[in-house]
């Protein structure tokens, strides 16, 4: 790009510039008028005083244009706050040297626990965390007022008192949103595991799969394929052998038949998991699990059969309402776009 171009628009332009010119073009002069003297191009060869001014103004803003974008997308970690060790017991360290209760686990460090080794984190306005053996953790940035982990391998423990949807632990599967809780998660290193909650609820989820766990029931989680069905840690042996096939099975008879088994076991208590199901099943399957939920807990009038096959969230919600598990307030804290895990 040449001078000129800012002067009387002769010239290529700046592509940074015309993207300049077009966010500014609705703020516009729609008619022309007289220039200044002070303003007045000068002539070719010759730099008059306003480009002293205007040029670094217009590389200003092309450079914000550049740059916002990119800021928008990564915000950056705002007072990141560090969390203290209050207990240590066996072999631990953070960034490799060996810790004691007057350490401090910033963000970008890895916590790890020996064999026999466990730890206890806290951040007062926070929640407390308890960091079983042998296990990989660490404290990555998030944004204002949020707090989050990275739990490579192992198992944590998490009593959070902070406003629900400011505490996350991501894994390699799957990431816990907290929504006023106390619960364990324990993942191999592939990132498969469970999560059981033991105060409150927990939402988990990857992409489009999502779990609203309440206290006293759990979830399984799985590379490649994210958080399963949740359901009651006293459920039937048959209701959860028939959840691990139908999340984490191939597609065909075994499924269907696995579909069934959930089903003739399932309990009024297990309307949790067959509300779950409506939302991974579909055709025939899904007219199984609309029979049986409503014959466990009859769906609202305005609830049809079609609209819950076509997955109509309305319906779905309304019918959520009436399991008796508390309103959809923690469905939609849940659904905010969270940042999820990427694959490492």
């Amino acid at each position: 790009m040449s001078d000129d171009y800012l002067w009387d628009r002769s010239g290529p332009p700046d592509e940074e510039i015309a993207a300049l010119e077009r966010l500014l073009a609705p703020l516009g002069q729609r008619h022309p008028t007289s220039l200044p003297p002070a303003l007045v191009a000068p002539a070719p060869g010759r730099r008059g005083p306003a480009s002293y001014v205007i040029l670094p103004l217009a590389a200003a803003a092309a450079l914000v244009l550049a740059v916002a974008p990119r800021w928008l997308a990564h915000p950056a970690p705002a007072n990141a706050p560090s969390w203290s060790v209050v207990e240590v017991e066996g072999p631990a360290s953070i960034a490799s040297r060996s810790i004691d209760e007057h350490s401090t686990l910033s963000v970008g460090q890895l916590l790890r626990t020996g064999v026999t080794g466990r730890v206890s984190l806290e951040l007062g306005p926070v929640g407390h965390i308890d960091v079983g053996p042998s296990t990989d953790v660490s404290l990555v940035p998030a944004s204002s007022g949020h707090y989050r982990f990275r739990l490579h391998s192992g198992a944590i423990s998490a009593f959070i008192w902070a406003d629900p949807g400011q505490f996350f632990v991501e894994t390699r599967s799957s990431l816990a949103v907290d929504l006023g809780c106390a619960y364990t998660l324990d993942v191999d290193g592939r990132g498969e595991g469970t999560l059981r909650v033991t105060t409150g609820w927990v939402g988990f989820q990857m992409r489009d799969r999502q779990a609203l766990i309440p206290a006293g029931a759990m979830c399984r989680t799985r590379a490649g394929r994210g958080p399963g069905t949740p359901y009651f840690e006293d459920a039937p042996a048959a209701l959860r052998a028939a959840i691990e096939t139908i999340d984490f099975g191939d597609r065909g008879a075994a499924r269907d038949a696995a579909i069934d088994a959930a089903i003739s076991s399932s309990r009024p208590r297990d309307a949790l998991t067959l509300w779950h199901l409506l939302r991974r099943v579909d055709g025939p399957a899904c007219d199984r699990v609309y029979d049986r939920l409503s014959a466990l807990v009859p769906p609202p009038p305005d609830v049809t059969r079609d609209g819950v096959r076509a997955g109509n969230t309305q319906m779905l919600e309304q019918w959520w309402d009436r399991l008796g598990l508390g309103d959809t307030q923690w469905w939609h804290l849940m659904s905010r776009p969270w940042t999820e895990p990427t694959a490492r």
